[in-house]
């Protein structure tokens, strides 16, 4: 892939860069005690962080280490170079001791709203999932507070999958029923990112746990459309260490 959206991603973290007192160099950027370079992989077809540290004595940079790595094919865009940008500056921040501030008070923050029209958005199927689990609504509210943008896929790997799990190893027929029911609306009626999404949210769920495969393989036994999907999806989402990253923690 041509790597046209590299000065989306800097861009995106060019105050941090500016505020830390970090200089471009022949590799990347360095502010003489730490050094980090931002580049695309077009083997794996990710964007990676890595970062090095600068000997005090003789001001030598050492080995580079990957800390962050982004999927980024041809379907994405440049919202989302923004929030690989926003992303690694905050894997950085973490690098370098220094806390995150948060653009605005989660109090302030609206809940994400229902879709417009008959399709299904990653905003509409967010909502029915805030719906389902109430929990997730202030943790949705400190996600948008610390990241400024909805980064779906690390919401729902480190707030959704883990109620899922729960859900599924307990195997609570009610309230599987329940969740079933709004996941096949979400899957007849969402758009293609929202239905793959979904799709790889039960994998992650179901990661290696036999027990919670089972709990799924018997929600999604009368719809066999859906079910194989899953079924499908579930070695292709055991290879994918972007995804996994991001939703099996």
């Amino acid at each position: 892939m041509d790597n046209k959206y590299y000065s989306n991603v800097i861009a995106e973290m060019k105050s941090f860069i500016d505020e830390n007192g970090f200089k471009s160099d022949e590799k990347g950027f360095s502010n003489g005690k730490k050094a980090f370079t931002v580049n695309y992989d077009d083997n794996r077809q990710m964007y990676t962080l890595c970062v090095a540290d600068i000997s005090e004595d003789n001001g030598e940079i050492g080995e580079y280490t990957e800390i962050n790595a982004w999927l980024f094919d041809d379907s994405q865009n440049e919202k989302d170079a923004q929030a690989v940008g926003i992303d690694f500056t905050n894997s950085l921040k973490k690098e370098l001791g220094i806390k995150a501030k948060r653009n605005t008070s989660s109090n302030q923050i609206d809940l994400p709203k229902a879709s417009k029209g008959d399709s299904i958005d990653i905003s509409g199927f967010a909502k029915k999932m805030l719906d389902v689990f109430p929990s997730l609504k202030d943790d949705y509210k400190e996600h948008i507070a610390s990241y400024g943008n909805f980064l779906y896929i690390n919401f729902f790997g480190k707030n959704l999958v883990p109620l899922l799990k729960n859900l599924f190893e307990s195997n609570n027929k009610k309230q599987i029923k329940k969740l079933y029911d709004v996941f096949e609306n979400v899957y007849i009626k969402g758009d293609r990112d929202t239905i793959n999404t979904l799709v790889a949210i039960l994998c992650a769920a179901s990661y290696k746990n036999d027990t919670a495969t089972a709990s799924i393989r018997e929600m999604l036994s009368d719809n066999s459309h859906f079910l194989a999907a899953y079924n499908n999806f579930i070695p292709v989402f055991a290879k994918n260490k972007k995804l996994l990253k991001a939703l099996v923690l």
